[in-house]
């Protein structure tokens, strides 16, 4: 999926901007504060509903105005032409699509899959598992379509397990352990099949881009090693009847990255981190594009941040080889030996 024309209105900075990006990289340049960072906002609101950035609509939305409004005329790999719009007000968003209203976010995400790398996005690695098993589950979104129904569907009865736990109704808690067992073989096979993949197309990343150590991705299951999980919700019964909720199952299980063996956040350096962040960015949207044979959007928010010049300069030249549209933020582009396909906007005050 690539955008011929997008529009941007009320959004930040922005009062009214549009572009014709180029089909591969795209880099939006300025000083501080210029509203570089507002235009990726803009493309993420299309494809998710909501703002990377905060997660209340307030700050997105101009001041002065009631809400922000992005449209885009977009183009499949086949040659499709179609329409997406969406407003976004404090309260809730109204979507189109082909002149047809898209209710929830989920049908945004399937309509325009992006990815997004930001100064954040180390956090990947150095924080908790829950942001791995979300890299896990996005990437499941779109290569395994009947998985985001069963997902939904376990944390649904894990919700009413949990409810059970604290009322103290250790029968009814124990109803619901046949429902979890049977959606946990689904979403454990899942992610452990689709991790195979990104290693592999990891290892082709680490190879092409010279990183300095073998990264390896260890899936844990969320219980105890050895035991099914009808035996871990067994043993743990009584520790989850007076906490109130279940400590085992697949919504505790996590991913491992490793660097030579040793955990990522311990070995690797911040630039590091970064790099491996875009071997595991790009490895999850190759995966996509096999799948979909759509490649997802590809947000960069600061180029530089964490990488200095030949590393930036190195996954540019790996990047523009993908074939991705891919929308960059750099203070000065002239820092970077740009492809004569690329396309250039300088924004100032929220204005190309």
């Amino acid at each position: 999926m690539k955008i011929d024309h997008i529009q941007i209105e009320n959004l930040r900075i922005i009062r009214n901007m549009t572009l014709a990006p180029g089909a591969g990289l795209n880099f939006i340049h300025g000083d501080n504060g210029a509203g570089k960072t507002s235009v990726l906002e803009g493309i993420f609101l299309l494809g998710q509903g909501k703002s990377f950035r905060h997660p209340d609509a307030g700050p997105l939305i101009r001041q002065g105005r009631e809400q922000a409004q992005v449209v885009a005329d977009l183009q499949t790999s086949t040659g499709i032409a179609t329409r997406l719009g969406i407003q976004r007000s404090t309260r809730a968003f109204v979507a189109r699509h082909g002149g047809q209203d898209v209710s929830r976010r989920s049908e945004l995400m399937r309509l325009l899959p992006l990815q997004l790398i930001t100064p954040q996005s180390h956090e990947l690695i150095e924080r908790g598992p829950e942001l791995r098993r979300r890299y896990l589950d996005y990437g499941l979104f779109h290569v395994e379509q009947p998985y985001h129904q069963v997902l939904l569907s376990y944390h649904r009865t894990l919700k009413q397990r949990n409810a059970a736990l604290r009322s103290g109704d250790i029968l009814l808690a124990r109803s619901f352990n046949e429902q979890l067992i049977s959606f946990s073989r689904v979403i454990l096979k899942s992610r452990q099949e689709l991790l195979a993949k990104i290693e592999a197309q990891l290892a082709t990343f680490v190879e092409a881009t010279a990183f300095p150590v073998s990264i390896s991705l260890r899936l844990s299951k969320g219980w105890k090693t050895g035991l099914e999980l009808n035996e871990a919700l067994e043993k743990a019964e009584r520790q989850d009847l007076s906490r109130g909720f279940t400590s085992v199952g697949v919504h505790r299980g996590q991913l491992k990255i490793l660097a030579a063996g040793v955990a990522a956040e311990k070995t690797l350096s911040r630039g590091q981190q970064k790099l491996l962040i875009y071997g595991l960015v790009l490895s999850l949207s190759r995966l996509i594009l096999e799948k979909t044979n759509e490649p997802p959007l590809l947000l960069i928010d600061d180029l530089g941040a964490e990488l200095d010049n030949v590393n930036s300069q190195r996954m540019l030249d790996f990047l523009e080889r993908t074939g991705m549209q891919t929308f960059i933020t750099v203070l000065d582009a002239r820092r970077y030996q740009l492809p004569d396909s690329a396309k250039l906007f300088h924004v100032k005050h929220g204005v190309i």
